[in-house]
Protein backbone atom coordinates (compact mmCIF):
# COMPACT_ATOMS: atom_id res chain seq x y z
CA UNK A 1 0.00 0.00 0.00
CA UNK A 2 1.17 3.35 -0.97
CA UNK A 3 0.90 6.61 1.37
CA UNK A 4 -2.25 8.01 0.12
CA UNK A 5 -4.79 10.70 1.59
CA UNK A 6 -7.66 10.83 -0.42
CA UNK A 7 -10.61 13.26 0.06
CA UNK A 8 -13.85 12.25 -1.93
CA UNK A 9 -16.75 13.93 -2.48
CA UNK A 10 -20.15 12.72 -4.01
CA UNK A 11 -22.33 15.36 -6.12
CA UNK A 12 -25.68 13.76 -7.16
CA UNK A 13 -27.79 16.34 -9.62
CA UNK A 14 -31.22 16.82 -8.68
CA UNK A 15 -33.18 14.10 -10.96
CA UNK A 16 -30.48 11.84 -11.06
CA UNK A 17 -30.57 8.22 -9.55
CA UNK A 18 -28.19 6.06 -8.35
CA UNK A 19 -27.63 3.35 -6.00
CA UNK A 20 -24.32 3.57 -5.79
CA UNK A 21 -23.37 4.44 -1.96
CA UNK A 22 -20.29 6.58 -1.55
CA UNK A 23 -18.15 4.30 0.69
CA UNK A 24 -17.72 2.13 -2.39
CA UNK A 25 -17.04 4.82 -4.86
CA UNK A 26 -14.47 6.08 -1.86
CA UNK A 27 -13.22 2.55 -2.27
CA UNK A 28 -12.98 1.63 -5.71
CA UNK A 29 -11.16 5.50 -6.03
CA UNK A 30 -8.68 4.25 -3.86
CA UNK A 31 -8.08 1.08 -4.81
CA UNK A 32 -7.80 2.52 -8.48
CA UNK A 33 -4.98 5.14 -7.14
CA UNK A 34 -3.26 2.51 -5.39
CA UNK A 35 -2.82 0.23 -8.08
CA UNK A 36 -1.40 3.00 -9.77
CA UNK A 37 1.07 3.37 -7.42
CA UNK A 38 -0.11 6.90 -6.65
CA UNK A 39 0.57 8.51 -2.92
CA UNK A 40 0.48 12.12 -1.17
CA UNK A 41 -3.20 13.88 -0.76
CA UNK A 42 -5.75 13.34 -3.66
CA UNK A 43 -8.72 15.35 -3.58
CA UNK A 44 -10.95 14.24 -5.93
CA UNK A 45 -14.94 15.24 -6.99
CA UNK A 46 -17.43 12.74 -8.53
CA UNK A 47 -19.78 14.58 -10.05
CA UNK A 48 -23.18 12.21 -11.62
CA UNK A 49 -25.33 14.08 -13.67
CA UNK A 50 -27.57 14.44 -16.81
CA UNK A 51 -26.92 13.75 -20.60
CA UNK A 52 -27.84 17.19 -20.75
CA UNK A 53 -25.28 18.53 -18.35
CA UNK A 54 -22.31 16.54 -19.71
CA UNK A 55 -23.04 17.02 -23.25
CA UNK A 56 -23.26 20.96 -22.18
CA UNK A 57 -19.78 20.19 -20.43
CA UNK A 58 -18.76 18.48 -23.80
CA UNK A 59 -19.34 21.37 -25.89
CA UNK A 60 -17.70 23.93 -23.88
CA UNK A 61 -14.64 22.68 -22.44
CA UNK A 62 -14.16 20.00 -26.06
CA UNK A 63 -15.66 22.18 -28.50
CA UNK A 64 -17.87 18.86 -28.76
CA UNK A 65 -21.69 19.15 -29.14
CA UNK A 66 -22.57 15.65 -28.55
CA UNK A 67 -23.23 13.49 -25.95
CA UNK A 68 -20.48 12.01 -24.03
CA UNK A 69 -20.10 9.21 -21.05
CA UNK A 70 -18.00 10.99 -18.73
CA UNK A 71 -15.12 13.72 -18.65
CA UNK A 72 -12.36 14.22 -16.68
CA UNK A 73 -11.05 18.11 -15.49
CA UNK A 74 -7.59 17.44 -13.91
CA UNK A 75 -7.05 19.65 -10.71
CA UNK A 76 -4.12 22.60 -11.42
CA UNK A 77 -1.22 21.72 -9.78
CA UNK A 78 -0.68 23.90 -7.38
CA UNK A 79 3.11 25.35 -7.00
CA UNK A 80 5.00 23.70 -3.89
CA UNK A 81 2.15 21.62 -3.01
CA UNK A 82 1.46 17.76 -3.58
CA UNK A 83 -2.03 17.44 -3.74
CA UNK A 84 -3.52 15.75 -7.28
CA UNK A 85 -6.95 14.44 -7.89
CA UNK A 86 -9.67 16.33 -9.87
CA UNK A 87 -13.47 16.05 -10.85
CA UNK A 88 -15.07 13.06 -12.53
CA UNK A 89 -18.30 14.11 -14.50
CA UNK A 90 -20.80 10.89 -15.69
CA UNK A 91 -23.62 10.91 -17.21
CA UNK A 92 -26.02 8.32 -15.31
CA UNK A 93 -28.03 8.30 -17.88
CA UNK A 94 -25.52 7.17 -20.68
CA UNK A 95 -24.25 4.90 -18.09
CA UNK A 96 -28.05 3.37 -18.52
CA UNK A 97 -27.84 2.70 -21.40
CA UNK A 98 -24.39 1.32 -22.24
CA UNK A 99 -24.50 -0.83 -18.95
CA UNK A 100 -28.14 -2.12 -20.98
CA UNK A 101 -25.95 -2.74 -24.18
CA UNK A 102 -23.43 -4.87 -22.35
CA UNK A 103 -25.26 -6.96 -19.94
CA UNK A 104 -24.59 -5.20 -16.71
CA UNK A 105 -26.07 -2.55 -14.33
CA UNK A 106 -26.38 1.17 -14.32
CA UNK A 107 -24.34 1.42 -11.27
CA UNK A 108 -21.42 -1.23 -12.52
CA UNK A 109 -20.96 1.00 -15.69
CA UNK A 110 -21.04 4.22 -13.54
CA UNK A 111 -18.13 2.28 -11.97
CA UNK A 112 -16.76 1.42 -14.93
CA UNK A 113 -16.90 5.46 -16.15
CA UNK A 114 -15.48 6.84 -12.73
CA UNK A 115 -12.43 4.18 -13.43
CA UNK A 116 -12.18 5.80 -16.48
CA UNK A 117 -11.92 8.87 -15.30
CA UNK A 118 -9.49 8.08 -12.71
CA UNK A 119 -6.94 6.75 -15.02
CA UNK A 120 -7.01 9.92 -16.79
CA UNK A 121 -6.09 11.44 -13.60
CA UNK A 122 -3.68 8.97 -13.01
CA UNK A 123 -1.50 9.56 -16.58
CA UNK A 124 -3.61 7.55 -18.89
CA UNK A 125 -4.04 8.55 -22.29
CA UNK A 126 -6.88 7.34 -24.66
CA UNK A 127 -6.38 9.62 -27.78
CA UNK A 128 -5.43 6.52 -30.59
CA UNK A 129 -7.00 3.51 -31.02
CA UNK A 130 -3.99 1.95 -29.31
CA UNK A 131 -4.10 3.58 -26.42
CA UNK A 132 -7.70 3.63 -26.04
CA UNK A 133 -7.57 -0.50 -25.99
CA UNK A 134 -5.17 -0.73 -23.38
CA UNK A 135 -6.97 1.57 -21.13
CA UNK A 136 -10.37 -0.03 -21.57
CA UNK A 137 -8.49 -3.37 -20.97
CA UNK A 138 -6.98 -2.26 -17.58
CA UNK A 139 -10.17 -1.02 -16.94
CA UNK A 140 -11.58 -4.20 -17.15
CA UNK A 141 -8.89 -5.88 -15.01
CA UNK A 142 -9.24 -3.02 -12.27
CA UNK A 143 -13.34 -3.60 -11.88
CA UNK A 144 -12.67 -7.27 -11.99
CA UNK A 145 -9.92 -7.05 -9.16
CA UNK A 146 -11.95 -4.93 -7.09
CA UNK A 147 -14.85 -6.74 -7.29
CA UNK A 148 -13.16 -9.86 -5.99
CA UNK A 149 -13.37 -8.49 -2.87
CA UNK A 150 -16.14 -6.89 -2.66
CA UNK A 151 -20.06 -6.87 -2.62
CA UNK A 152 -21.63 -7.05 -5.78
CA UNK A 153 -24.01 -4.43 -6.60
Amino acid sequence: MTDLELELSLHVESGVTSALPEDRISDLTRFVLNENGKSGRWSIAVVLTSDDHLQRLHRDFMGVDSPTDVMTFPAEPVAGESDAGGDIVVSVERAEEQGAEHGHSKEEEIEFLIVHGLLHLCGWDDHDVADRSRMLDYQSELIRSFAEGQVDI
